[in-house]
C-alpha cells in the first residue's frame, strides 16, 4: 500500500506553520554540531538530505503519527543549511590551531558535492516512487486567500442571523463550500424565527424569510381590521428602502424601484427593485416584503452580480 506526502505550501509560506518552525530549530543545533564534530561541512549536508528525506519518506509510509509534507522537507533543509553555515563560521573565527583557513577542504568538497548530488537524486526519486504526492495543504491555503477566514466568515454570519431575525432566533446553521467554477460560499441558518441564506465573501444575502408568528408580531391580524398601530406606505416604503441600501447599496443605485400592496396579503407591502440595460429588463430581482408594522419579513434575490444579462 502506498504512502501519502503533500506537496505544501508554495515558496515560503510554510514558516508561517509552527510546526514548520520547530522543525528549523531542531536542525540547527545538530547540523551546527555535526560540523564541529566531523570537520566536513558538505558532507554534513549530504547528510542532512539524506536525513530530512528518510525522516519524511518513514512518515509517508508508516502510521507515526505525523504526516509527511514538502514543507517539512523544506524546513529541515533550512535548518541544516543554518546550522551548517553557523558550524563553518564558528570553525573559521576560532581555529584548534589558531590559524584562520577555509573549512572546506578539496577532499571534502569533491566527494561531499557527489555525495550531496546522489542523496538529492536517491530522494527526489523514493519520493514519487513510493508515496501518493497530492496538494491538498496549497489548495486550503488558495481558499483561504480567495474566500477569506472561516472563522471570520461563522461570525459574520452569526452577526448577520442576529441583526435580521433577532437575539433569541435558535436554530442550525449549514455552509456549503464552493464547488468548481462556484466562487462562493454558501451560508444558511434555518431557525425559529425564520431562515437566512447569504453568501460569503461578498457578504450578501440572498433570501430571508419569517415564521408566521414572526410575522404577526407587532403587526395586524389578517382577520381582523387594521389598528392604528399599521404605519402609512411612505413610512413602510421608507424602511424596505433603507433595508436596501444597508444590504444591497450597489444592486439599488441605478435600479427602478416599484412599491405595491400584494393582492393576496394585505398585511404586507412589496418591494421590487428591477434594472434595465437600454430599455430591455435584465434577470437581476430584488423583493423585499415588509409587514405594516414596518417589519422586513422576506427577501428574495436573483442575478444580483452584474445584473446578469436579457
Amino acid at each position: 500500500m502506498r504512502g501519502t506526502c503533500d506537496r505544501g505550501l508554495p515558496g515560503t509560506a510554510f514558516l508561517a506553520s509552527e510546526s514548520a518552525q520547530l522543525n528549523v530549530l531542531l536542525f540547527v543545533p545538530l547540523c551546527f554540531l555535526a560540523v564541529l564534530l566531523f570537520r566536513r561541512p558538505v558532507l554534513v549536508l549530504a547528510g542532512t538530505v539524506l536525513l530530512t528525506g528518510g525522516i519524511e519518506l518513514a512518515q509517508g509510509l508508516l502510521p507515526l503519527g505525523r504526516a509527511c509534507s514538502y514543507d517539512d522537507v523544506k524546513a529541515n533543509a533550512l535548518g541544516g543549511v543554518i546550522g551548517l553555515s553557523l558550524g563553518c563560521l564558528c570553525r573559521y573565527l576560532f581555529p584548534r590551531d589558531g590559524r584562520r583557513r577555509s573549512p572546506f577542504t578539496r577532499r571534502d568538497t569533491l566527494w561531499g558535492l557527489g555525495a550531496v548530488v546522489a542523496s538529492a537524486c536517491a530522494v527526489a526519486t523514493a519520493f514519487p516512487v513510493t508515496l501518493t504526492i497530492d496538494g491538498y495543504e496549497a489548495m486550503a491555503h488558495r481558499s483561504k486567500a480567495a474566500f477569506g477566514n472561516t472563522d471570520e466568515m461563522r461570525q459574520w454570519f452569526a452577526g448577520t442571523v442576529t441583526e435580521v431575525l433577532g437575539a433569541q432566533a435558535a436554530g442550525s446553521t449549514a455552509i456549503h463550500k464552493p464547488e468548481n467554477s462556484r466562487q462562493q460560499w454558501l451560508l444558511r441558518a434555518d431557525t425559529d424565527h425564520g431562515s437566512v441564506v447569504a453568501t460569503w465573501p461578498d457578504r450578501k444575502l440572498r433570501e430571508l424569510r419569517t415564521v408566521s408568528h414572526q410575522r404577526e408580531a407587532g403587526a395586524p391580524s389578517r382577520r381582523a381590521p387594521s389598528s392604528s398601530r399599521s404605519l402609512p406606505d411612505a413610512e413602510l416604503r421608507k424602511s424596505a428602502e433603507q433595508f436596501a441600501r444597508t444590504w444591497f447599496p450597489t444592486e439599488t443605485a441605478d435600479a427602478d424601484a416599484r412599491f405595491e400592496r400584494p393582492r393576496n396579503d394585505p398585511d404586507t407591502r412589496l418591494l421590487s427593485y428591477r434594472h434595465y440595460d437600454h430599455g430591455v429588463m435584465t434577470p437581476m430581482r430584488l423583493d423585499i416584503v415588509v409587514s405594516t408594522s414596518g417589519r422586513i419579513l422576506g427577501l428574495t434575490t436573483k442575478a444580483l452580480q452584474g445584473h446578469g444579462t436579457p
